[in-house]
């Protein structure tokens, strides 16, 4: 199955994904009035970015895929993780209720369903065959340098969403209203990790 995965349907799936975190979180942000979701916000808006400077590349020539992928994990480092951890570090110094929580909660398991679908299939194409315990050796040694992109990516997406989700869950038992900015810096933090790997590896 991995061998008919190309790197034409990686990245359309993904530039899809990130449509949709978009759609949805869009509307949740601003019902809900949570960083959370704002930072999901950010995160989709910089994936559809990145996505997007995919899709083109994939129609230049091979020499150029350094260039566009640079420029995807750049987008990614400078605008979602940078973005999400200030206004999380906002709403941690000046709390605020969350409202509509189960909302938040919806779109954050959308997130975590859609992304990680995007997912499995970037881990597919780069396993070809080999287990999927394999993968983060299977990811490091890959050429794949568009489907590692995309696999950055869709992780950075479920990531997020799943730390988010933490977050509000630890928010809604606790009472704490700091835990609202404490997932978007979380976010803030996971994005900034993984997309500084992708441009280490862009290097190597």
């Amino acid at each position: 199955m991995s061998k008919e995965i190309s790197a034409k349907r990686v990245v359309w799936t993904s530039f899809f994904v990130d449509s949709l975190d978009i759609a949805v979180n869009v509307f949740v942000a601003i019902v809900t009035g949570s960083v959370v979701m704002l930072a999901e916000l950010f995160q989709g808006i910089s994936d559809l970015i990145a996505s997007g400077l995919l899709l083109i590349g994939l129609k230049r020539p091979k020499k150029e895929t350094y260039v566009w992928v640079l420029l995807s994990a750049l987008v990614m480092l400078l605008f979602a993780s940078t973005m999400s951890f200030y206004f999380g570090y906002k709403r941690f110094l000046s709390p605020e209720p969350v409202e509509n929580i189960l909302l938040a909660y919806g779109a954050l398991i959308i997130s975590v369903s859609s992304n990680g679908y995007a997912f499995y299939l970037s881990a597919k194409r780069i396993l070809r065959e080999r287990s999927f315990s394999q993968v983060v050796g299977a990811f490091w040694s890959s050429p794949l340098l568009m489907t590692k992109n995309t696999f950055v990516l869709d992780l950075m997406g479920m990531s997020a969403a799943i730390v988010g989700l933490s977050a509000l869950v630890l928010y809604q038992v606790s009472g704490d209203v700091r835990f609202d900015g404490i997932g978007a810096m979380g976010i803030g933090v996971v994005l900034a990790f993984l997309s500084i790997n992708l441009i280490l590896d862009i290097k190597g």
